[in-house]
């Protein structure tokens, strides 16, 4: 099966980040909404959570059957599929009702998932001059796009929300309006790749068989995730009930600005030696965590948000570092079922602490639960790079 060599068209590299950004940023144009579905359907936190979630149900259920469908179709073709599939989500969301909410979350989750896997890929081919590949360099890329698409979607609905109003439907056809621009960007790469159109089910790929970097990779992804999350879904609830901050342009500045701390500063600090990197990595997370602790302890603001910033920071880090391994050990024909299995383990982190930090806040107070947590996501952050050595 032959590819099209990605590297004779310089900036395909910036349209697959640029179409990974926006997918995420759609995905997270429903974070500043949520206070007003709440309102509208009266289904609580609990539906608030199951909204939230569902989207995971979709990622879940098409990595690995579709992850490596890249692999075979091409880059470019299964991120307009995806695309696509986001432009019918936009769509389900102007239909009132919980149900269409849930759907067009899962069906936001199904074009993340065809995202996540196809995107890296195709920015890692593009680098690739004379056969020489640039992992830190895709892995730095790739992680920005996903991290500042993350943040800009929460901000960007949120301001328009507060200059136009009408948040069920100004926020949503804005992004309908970016996801058109992109498919138009996308759309001519898409009908040029060279590769036949056949399908099977491709199920997540250990790069070159070497399963302990693989899975200390994964873990890396995973408490990154889980780090970013905390802001996505708790972060409004934190600034309100601790710290009484209730406007609603707060909580997405916050993660926006915690993304931008990641997404940025990783690009400054990749030029440290690789050794250095992941110590950095590693230490700013403890040392993000350890500060959030404090804040929370004593209802200081400026150390809470010195805190988020530099645990943004360091989990973009950590996160960056889990792609490179991947994307170092990856070959062309299953790079992105590669990539699918360890975005799998990283949307995890997405659900699992998130339900278990909500459940320790109930128990043992907010303090008490972001010690043990993150406590419990810097073991596995320590762990994950150990077994990436």
């Amino acid at each position: 099966m032959q590819q099209r060599d990605n590297s004779k068209e310089p900036g395909k590299a910036w349209i697959a980040a640029w179409c990974f950004a926006v997918i995420m940023a759609s995905v997270t144009v429903t974070t500043p909404l949520w206070q007003y579905y709440e309102q509208r359907y009266g289904f609580g936190p609990t539906g608030v959570s199951a909204a939230f979630g569902a989207m995971t149900v979709g990622v879940f259920i098409a990595l690995p059957l579709l992850g490596g469908l890249s692999d075979a179709w091409g880059r470019f073709r299964v991120m307009n599929i995806a695309i696509v599939i986001d432009l019918i989500a936009t769509a389900t969301l102007l239909i009132p009702g919980f149900a269409p909410l849930l759907l067009a979350r899962v069906l936001q989750g199904c074009a993340v998932a065809l995202t996540v896997s196809s995107a890296p890929p195709a920015i890692g081919e593009a680098l690739s001059h004379d056969g020489e590949s640039h992992p830190a360099l895709t892995a730095s890329i790739s992680t920005v796009a996903n991290l500042g698409g993350l943040g800009l979607g929460s901000l960007l609905a949120a301001i328009v929300v507060s200059t136009v109003g009408n948040p069920f439907v100004a926020p949503l056809l804005a992004f309908a309006v970016l996801l058109c621009v992109t498919l138009i960007l996308c759309a001519r790469l898409g009908i040029r790749d060279g590769n036949r159109l056949s399908f099977h089910v491709r199920l997540p790929k250990v790069p070159d068989g070497n399963l302990r970097a693989y899975l200390g990779a994964g873990l890396c992804g995973l408490a990154s995730f889980a780090a970013f999350s905390v802001y996505a879904s708790l972060g409004p609830g934190i600034l309100h009930d601790t710290f009484s901050i209730h406007s609603a342009l707060a909580g997405p500045i916050l993660y926006c600005s915690v993304m931008a701390c990641s997404a940025v500063g990783q690009l400054i600090l990749m030029r440290l030696k690789l050794t250095y990197r992941r110590i950095t990595g590693i230490a700013l997370f403890v040392a993000g965590f350890a500060l959030v602790f404090t804040a929370l302890s004593g209802h200081i603001l400026v150390v809470f948000i010195i805190g988020s910033l530099l645990l943004g920071l360091g989990s973009g880090l950590v996160l960056a570092e889990g792609s490179r391994i991947v994307t170092a050990h990856s070959h062309r024909e299953t790079a992105a079922a590669s990539q699918a299995g360890f975005f799998m383990m990283g949307y995890v982190g997405m659900v699992l602490p998130i339900i278990a930090l909500a459940a320790l806040i109930g128990a043992v107070g907010i303090t008490a639960a972001f010690a043990i947590t993150g406590a419990a996501l810097s073991l596995l952050v320590a762990v994950g790079i150990v077994a990436t050595v």
